[in-house]
């Protein structure tokens, strides 16, 4: 998972018979992409690991996308979900949030994502967000981070997703600004360089999935966000 900010000074607030130019962000570095013949999930000594077939390694911090976890008869226990990174070796990770002890009973992958930063010029009301795919992404789909107020709406195991495009389109989406605001203070890392870090607070992170086992290339998702007046 990264950050990707779109800063407020591109932010389209859509006023009644005005007019404005979309600034779009596009997706920047490619994502690590895991596919494992199966996955071991294991509590051991209150570690939450898995394991399974692969040699790429994440960053302590990222977050990825698991699916495909789904155990075998009788008790078909569901791991998929959205997990911190704590440890990442070949054929390894420890997570940071609970798992389940099982074995998939097929494939399961694992895979980075991207997360757009949006800042709201309002704590309620809508917003629309564009999304460009490019010709080479297949499909994908995009999920609002919940946020910590009243409004937010609850997320277990797989994220609620917003919409879901193909590739070569262009997409709308409107959401209601409150359920997805969020409340934490906390530095999003963009590029490594603290000094050009995001305050979260009061921002939305709109996350984008490729399709399972499919890394998320450099430039395939464009992004603008409208706030509506």
């Amino acid at each position: 998972m990264y950050y990707i900010d779109c800063p407020e000074t591109t932010n389209i607030d859509c006023v009644l018979d005005g007019k404005k130019e979309l600034a779009v962000q596009a997706t920047t570095i490619t994502c690590v992409s895991v596919t494992s013949s199966v996955l071991t999930f294991s509590i051991v000594a209150g570690v939450f690991t898995i394991e399974g077939t692969w040699t790429q390694t994440f960053e302590a911090g990222d977050t990825v996308i698991i699916r495909g976890s789904i155990g075998a008869t009788p008790d078909f226990i569901d791991n998929d979900g959205v997990y911190t990174i704590v440890t990442s070796e070949a054929n390894k990770i420890t997570v940071l949030e609970p798992v389940v002890a099982e074995v998939s009973a097929a494939a399961g992958y694992i895979d980075e994502y991207a997360t757009f930063i949006l800042h709201p010029t309002k704590r309620t009301g809508q917003i629309v967000t564009f999304i460009e795919s490019a010709a080479t992404l297949a499909t994908f789909e995009v999920s609002f981070r919940p946020g910590g107020y009243w409004a937010s709406k609850i997320e277990k195991g797989l994220p609620i997703m917003q919409g879901s495009g193909v590739l070569s389109k262009m997409y709308l989406i409107q959401v209601e600004t409150a359920p997805y605001l969020q409340n934490v203070e906390e530095d999003l890392d963009i590029d490594g360089v603290a000094a050009n870090d995001v305050q979260k607070k009061g921002t939305m992170l709109m996350r984008v999935f490729a399709p399972k086992g499919d890394p998320l290339l450099a430039g395939e998702v464009e992004v603008a966000f409208v706030q509506l007046a």
